[in-house]
This record gives C-alpha cells, structure tokens and sequence, in this order.
C-alpha cells in the first residue's frame, strides 16, 4: 500500500506544470510617456513656396460651414487652395470668383492623399493679401533690408537676424537656423514678414528696444519660404 502511494507522488510531481514567471518590473524610464498637449508642439517647418497664376473658381466650406478653400484654375492644372478659417472675409472681398489672381504658396498632401495648395499669400489686381494672425495679442509686421548680423545661441546656432539700420531681432525657430543660414549672409537683401507679440498688460520695455519679430514668410534670394 505504502509503496503504490510513493509510486503516485513521484508521477504526479514529474507532469506538474511550473508556475508562471511573475512579469519583471518595467523601471519608470521604460514606461511609454503620455503625450502632452501642451510641451509636444509639432514644431515649425521651413516650407519652399512657388507662385500659381489663374482664375479663381468657387469657395469650399469645412464641414463646420466655414468657407476655408477655394478653387484656382491655371493654364496647366485647377488646384484647391487651402487658407485660415479666419481669411475667408477678406479674400472674399477681394477675390471674387472669376478674378485673376496669383497664389504664393506649396503643395501639401494630407495623410489621406487629398493635395491641395497651402496658401501663403494671395495677390489680385495687383494688391497683396496675407493671412494676418487670429489672435489681436500679435500685430502683423512686414520688413525689408539687408541682412546685417546673423544672430547665434550660446552653441553657435543661428537663431535670429538683423536688418541694417533697423532695431529688433528677427526671429525664427532654432531648429531651422542650419537652413536659413546659408541664404542669410551680411548683405543679402530680405523682404519678411511675421508677428510681433504685442506688449501685455503689467510689462514696462526698455527705451528704444523693440519686441522681436518671429518670422513667418521670408524672401530672399529670389526664394520665398513659409516657417509654419
């Protein structure tokens, strides 16, 4: 008897199956981030712009109801042009359908695969329109001038520039600077144009300085390139 219950203990322990493995312990570093809002901005991209001449057609609304497109019809192609919810009355009072006009602006493709025409800016009878910036706290800026300093951060990239006889810095993104370098050079004629944050309430600024201008639209060189 004895020996038949010695003999069903030693099979039992040979088709046990081990115990599971506790999962290990992840360290806080290897944890996925939540994203935030607030600090995971895209950041600003330096966009090559090209000019379109045609004919405008009819204006497109988003699904809001809010016209924020329109359609440009050229000697080669018709294109849908995209433009800030917030310029749609301005451009309507100006750019009426049928008008001749010439769009500054790129090509972008959406993660759908719809392209349209990002608009830059827009020029019709000869008068030139800029989406200026929602928010009133920034006042719309445009400069012109020669490039008199490139400025630099204390690693020696390129993060602002100055125009010849003229005070306050132009700004732009510094993760751009390498790019814009190379067509900044002392001397170079500019033409930008950009916001410049206006003074809030409580804030006493220094005589004769300026607020900065970050920079938006930039030619030079005969290139015009958007920062957005």
């Amino acid at each position: 008897m004895s020996g038949e219950i010695k003999n069903l203990e030693v099979k039992e322990a040979k088709t046990a199956k081990p115990a599971p493995k506790a999962p290990a312990d992840k360290s806080e570093k290897d944890k996925p981030k939540k994203p935030d809002p607030k600090h995971d901005k895209p950041k600003a991209q330096l966009h090559k712009l090209a000019t379109y001449a045609g004919t405008v057609g009819e204006y497109g609304a988003n699904p809001d109801g809010i016209y924020d497109r329109l359609t440009l019809a050229t000697a080669d192609a018709a294109y849908t042009v995209k433009f800030p919810p917030h310029f749609g009355q301005a451009l309507q009072g100006a750019a009426q359908s049928g008008a001749a006009a010439t769009v500054l602006g790129y090509l972008h493709t959406t993660p759908k695969g719809d392209e349209h025409l990002h608009l830059a800016s827009l020029e019709v009878g000869g008068q030139p329109l800029q989406p200026q910036p929602a928010s009133p706290a920034a006042e719309p800026v445009t400069v012109q001038g020669k490039v008199a300093e490139l400025l630099r951060d204390p690693k020696g990239h390129p993060r602002a520039l100055r125009l010849a006889g003229a005070a306050g810095e132009l700004r732009f993104p510094p993760h751009l600077g390498e790019q814009l370098a190379e067509y900044l050079a002392p001397g170079a004629a500019v033409q930008a144009s950009g916001q410049r944050r206006a003074d809030r309430p409580g804030e006493v600024r220094a005589p004769g300085s300026v607020a900065p201008l970050h920079l938006e639209l930039l030619t030079v060189g005969g290139e015009s390139f958007l920062i957005r």
